[in-house]
């Protein structure tokens, strides 16, 4: 089968098929990830094909099973919305929010919800450094953008998330650990081909869950998930606990 027979798999029944029950959850994870890299075209498809092998589907599942399932959920860095899209899918009741700085790759995302009929999903421009979120939320995640952030400036963000964040919600960090380091120099230069002008913010994982934990989240767990690519993937799953919340508001 040719790339693009592979890549146009399911078009016709996109609309029908992009929200299928969970019975059969692995055939229609993946359905929906070909049906997600075929609204694209271009470079922006191979690009997407080659985001989904990274963040592959082992990756979407832990990351889709702590979201909830109603409310608002932020992405936030969401890019051309490959991953937005994805969620929004997953869950129709809830409203995703993909926000980015890049004007024309938020067109590129808004183009690709049309195409695949996927109308519970909107995208904003904002620049995470001074971007703020307006409206409670139930949940959110940021996959590989908080090292693209001044270090005070992602802090900043997550009280920022925590204070708007529903009591029981979820932040969802998938970044960059510092170890091992053969793995993080592979990382910087990846890094550094895709975007020549940023600085470089790498955290360890005790960094993390120190910050999240002086931030107010609690529980926080850290999940290192392993890949055939030698990436130091680190997953952190961050809550905001009920009493804490209420003691909280309280004060």
């Amino acid at each position: 089968m040719n790339a693009d027979k592979f890549f146009r798999t399911g078009l016709i029944s996109m609309r029908l098929s992009i929200t299928e029950n969970a019975s059969d959850k692995p055939n229609a994870q993946r359905d929906l990830r070909a049906q997600i890299i075929a609204a694209y075209s271009g470079v922006i498809r191979a690009y997407a094909f080659i985001r989904f092998k990274i963040i592959h589907l082992r990756f979407l599942e832990e990351i889709e099973q702590y979201l909830p399932d109603h409310g608002t959920i932020l992405d936030l860095g969401c890019g051309f919305g490959l991953f937005s899209l994805y969620i929004a899918a997953r869950k129709p009741h809830a409203q995703i929010i993909g926000i980015d700085i890049n004007d024309p790759r938020l067109q590129i995302a808004r183009a690709a919800a049309q195409k695949l009929g996927i109308t519970n999903v909107t995208y904003e421009r904002g620049d995470l450094r001074a971007w703020r979120p307006a409206q409670k939320i139930a949940g959110a995640y940021a996959l590989d953008v908080f090292h693209h952030i001044p270090v005070a400036s992602g802090d900043a963000l997550l009280r920022d998330l925590f204070a708007r964040l529903e009591p029981g919600g979820r932040f969802l960090l998938k970044d960059i650990d510092t170890q091992p380091r053969t793995m993080l120099w592979f990382t910087y230069i990846l890094d550094l081909v895709m975007s020549p002008r940023d600085d470089f913010n790498y955290r360890s994982a005790g960094a993390w869950q120190r910050q999240l934990r002086a931030t107010g989240f609690a529980p926080v767990y850290a999940h290192f998930l392993w890949d055939l690519l030698p990436y130091p993937h680190i997953l952190l799953i961050c809550e905001k606990n009920q009493l804490d919340a209420d003691r909280g508001a309280r004060g």
